[in-house]
């Protein structure tokens, strides 16, 4: 379908349909929205999206979107969403495991009306797996507790989640990058495919870093001490008179030079720190003395002398900053990293900007959040239905239009 698109982006003429709600599914949508595609998003007829409560985020979250309220599971509503189908490239979807499937819309369902289809298929466990745990809900608490990242993060005290929403972001990148794969494969086969993303499996694998040494050994890697490196002293959190640095003491010039600066040369050079070591691993004996003399030297400093120091010793480093110090800095300005758009009553938002940048084909915000049900008559017009069924349908709430 062609609406007013503008042809923009490397997603330029790629089709994509989703149903999804809150953040994970619509992360996916709204990033090949804004790299290009055209994209539908269904909203269930008989209730609005619950993004929509979000005063600011929902701002930024559906950009670029054309919204379709449907009652997808009726009978009426597969009819008018098959239609839909044979159009699209991708189709998204996020929901308890097999929902889709239990109401008859399956995968061969889908194909038979346009076998081409890219399916991606988000939720918290699979669509297939233990019944127990298949049909479960699953938010990014859910989904980083049972993948065993969650107990991985925090500090010696308990362990904790990483937000805002770390799942739900890394589950939309994963089927960002898979229906793509999947688009590529299903352009030169002309078969289709059908993508089974669970959340959990995705936080597993972001967790994987430590978990070999368990996995091959026994041995798990304890949590952070005050937001260092669990494994590598000289490596996370410091802080100074005036706020919190990070840095990286990696390589062996740089542990040399940073055991003369901070007074403890005489422990360079041991058995325990040969010559040319690389990192001081928290097994080693100088592990403490290298960890508090680092914490001494650094508190001493403002955040200034702190990364001057660090640049003449070529160690990675950065200010901690605070979300009130991003858009005054010189590198968020120079690479335009937020931006400012109008939502449908003109009211101005500023927010991240499209990432990553494409330097051939160059992406853009071309739309608003739409209402909910906006787009839903125009959408059906084209799918060829009567004004005089759209307000049938209408009142029927299989769909739902604005007004």
């Amino acid at each position: 379908m062609k609406f007013n698109t503008p042809k923009f982006g490397p997603l330029n003429g790629v089709k994509v349909v989703f149903s999804a709600m809150e953040i994970a599914g619509p992360f996916s949508a709204q990033m090949l929205a804004e790299w290009g595609a055209e994209v539908i998003w269904i909203e269930n007829s008989k209730y609005p999206d619950t993004i929509r409560v979000q005063q600011n985020y929902k701002e930024l979250s559906r950009r670029n979107l054309y919204a379709l309220s449907l009652n997808i599971f009726s009978d009426e509503g597969k009819e008018i969403f098959y239609k839909l189908i044979k159009e699209a490239d991708i189709f998204i979807e996020a929901s308890k495991g097999p929902a889709f499937a239990k109401k008859g819309i399956t995968d061969e369902v889908l194909w038979s009306h346009n076998p081409k289809l890219v399916i991606a298929h988000l939720s918290g466990f699979g669509q297939v797996g233990d019944p127990n745990y298949t049909s479960l809900a699953a938010y990014n608490t859910i989904a980083q507790a049972f993948s065993g990242y969650l107990i991985q993060n925090g500090d010696t005290n308990q362990p904790m989640p990483a937000f805002p929403y770390t799942a739900d972001y890394m589950c939309g990148l994963s089927v960002t990058s898979s229906v793509l794969a999947a688009l590529y494969n299903a352009q030169k086969t002309g078969k289709g495919e059908s993508i089974d993303v669970a959340m959990y499996e995705v936080m597993l694998r972001v967790g994987q870093y430590y978990m070999m040494d368990y996995l091959n050994g026994g041995e798990m890697c304890p949590r952070m001490i005050k937001g260092k490196d669990p494994l590598y002293a000289g490596c996370g959190l410091y802080s100074c008179k005036d706020g919190y640095i990070v840095f990286e003491i990696v390589g062996g010039e740089q542990v040399k030079k940073m055991f003369e600066l901070i007074g403890i040369s005489s422990l360079y050079g041991s058995d325990d720190v040969p010559v040319g070591t690389q990192l001081i691993s928290r097994k080693m004996q100088v592990n403490d003395a290298f960890e508090t003399a680092l914490d001494k030297f650094f508190g001493e400093k403002n955040i200034d002398e702190a990364l001057e120091i660090l640049a003449s010793l070529n160690v990675a480093g950065a200010k901690v900053l605070e979300v009130s110090e991003l858009q005054s800095n010189p590198q968020y300005i120079a690479r335009q990293s937020f931006t400012t758009w109008q939502n449908n009553k003109g009211k101005e938002f500023t927010g991240p900007n499209i990432m990553p940048k494409f330097k051939n084909n160059p992406c853009k915000i071309w739309r608003a959040m739409p209402e909910y049900g906006e787009d839903t008559a125009d959408i059906m017009a084209h799918l060829g239905y009567t004004q005089d069924e759209i307000s049938k349908l209408n009142e029927a709430k299989i769909i739902k239009t604005r007004g």
